[in-house]
């Protein structure tokens, strides 16, 4: 049996929109490729296994009848799973707190008309014989009508409440959900494709790493809802491996997370402990956090070797703290060596230790170059860092903003001083 053949009653409908005519919608070039790595990655034989006919993929769909007739077709194929993704901007309207999802002709003074009422697809939900309904939100409540979320928070909670369904959205019903400039995917659908590449993750466990990689990276939290649960369902896996038992990855996770817990608790020794069975299986997060660990008992040395291997399988946590580890040894190029790659992945804690690096060493132009990144992507002591260096500039006004931006009640003074390392990065 081909894996294809193996998911016949799954059906999927992915829907993109990356650009606007309104221009009160800020353009998502992010969402065209979200949606096509997303369909490559639920087509291929080691991911979803989804035949390529059973994946809808509508980019930029001109009306709501186009995408109302493409998730009624998908339903009523559907016997086992549903998944319904929807990247863009999602927006309220003033008058009764209904949550619709934008198209390219939507107007922001009239959602009601040229978009996807959410209430829409819910019945459409509802009705599909599927046993399993995932629904997957990629965007914020933008807009003017933005403003109006705090009076609907209760409504559109309600909204998303479909029973029988498994719903993620990528951020709080008041958070603006992140899509960087320059970046090949919105934050919460990078964290998404980072996360479906640790195969066999059930829903449950692949929701909780999206959300380290977010909080990790200084972006919203998403949001989860299961109704009549579907958290044991592996939707990134190959399909002959569905009710295989969990692999020594996944194995290696859980020891992982168990040890976040013990770390929670203030009991580092239980921590340590199961950061280590999980590094020794090669969970790189388990070394870095082992590394973290051992540099605060003061073996350094250890440290330094997980913190290495760590960083030489990619995890930007380790790249950073080794970074930082080797500066304060006065190692300062094989610092940058590590620390530059990390902070050009955009993570911003590897952005701010850079730009504090390249500070500490008086290449201030680049410093602040690179603090202004971290403080663009919401880092609070690069804000702090770089209202500093632009004041010293004379630089008053930009400086300023800055300064309120980082949290500060007082007028910056001559005497403030830059913030310097953050501790050492857990990975989450």
């Amino acid at each position: 049996m081909t894996a294809a053949a193996h998911r016949d009653g799954w059906r999927a409908v992915l829907i993109g929109v990356s650009r606007y005519a309104d221009a009160e919608f800020t353009d998502i070039p992010a969402a065209t490729t979200n949606i096509s790595d997303l369909a490559e990655l639920l087509t291929a034989p080691t991911g979803g296994g989804l035949a390529a006919e059973h994946c809808t993929v509508l980019a930029d769909p001109v009306d709501a009848t186009e995408v109302g007739r493409a998730i009624a077709t998908a339903a009523d194929g559907a016997d086992d799973v549903l998944l319904v993704y929807y990247t863009g901007h999602g927006v309220v309207d003033r008058r009764g707190g209904q949550l619709y999802l934008t198209l390219p002709n939507t107007d922001h003074h009239h959602p009601e008309w040229g978009s996807v009422p959410f209430a829409t697809l819910r019945d459409e939900l509802l009705e599909c014989r599927a046993r399993t309904r995932i629904l997957i939100l990629d965007c914020c409540f933008s807009g003017r009508a933005f403003e109006a979320m705090a009076p609907a928070a209760a409504a559109v909670d309600g909204q998303i409440d479909v029973q029988g369904t498994y719903t993620i959205a990528s951020s709080g019903r008041d958070v603006l959900s992140i899509a960087p400039a320059g970046h090949r995917h919105t934050a919460f659908t990078g964290a998404l494709l980072h996360a479906a590449a640790e195969t066999g993750l059930t829903l449950d466990q692949l929701y909780r790493r999206v959300e380290q990689i977010l909080h990790r990276d200084g972006h919203p939290r998403p949001q989860r809802r299961s109704v009549a649960g579907a958290g044991d369902l592996r939707l990134f896996t190959a399909p002959d491996d569905d009710a295989a038992p969990a692999t020594t990855e996944t194995d290696s996770e859980t020891l992982f997370i168990s040890g976040g817990h013990c770390a929670d608790r203030n009991d580092f020794v239980q921590a340590e402990a199961l950061w280590l069975r999980a590094a020794t299986q090669g969970h790189t997060g388990a070394m870095n956090n082992l590394a973290n660990s051992l540099l605060a008992r003061k073996k350094a040395g250890e440290a330094f070797d997980w913190y290495t291997k760590a960083a030489e399988l990619g995890n930007t946590d380790a790249m950073t703290n080794l970074a930082q580890l080797l500066f304060t040894l006065k190692h300062v190029d094989d610092a940058e060596r590590w620390c530059r790659p990390a902070a050009s992945t955009g993570y911003t804690g590897a952005m701010f230790t850079l730009a504090v690096m390249l500070d500490k060493t008086h290449r201030f132009d680049e410093a602040i170059t690179w603090y202004r990144q971290a403080a663009d992507a919401g880092h609070t002591d690069a804000m702090h860092n770089l209202a500093i260096r632009l004041r010293h500039r004379g630089q008053l006004s930009e400086a300023a903003a800055w300064w309120r931006n980082a949290g500060h009640a007082h007028p910056q003074r001559t005497s403030d001083k830059p913030c310097g390392f953050a501790a050492p990065a857990r990975s989450r």
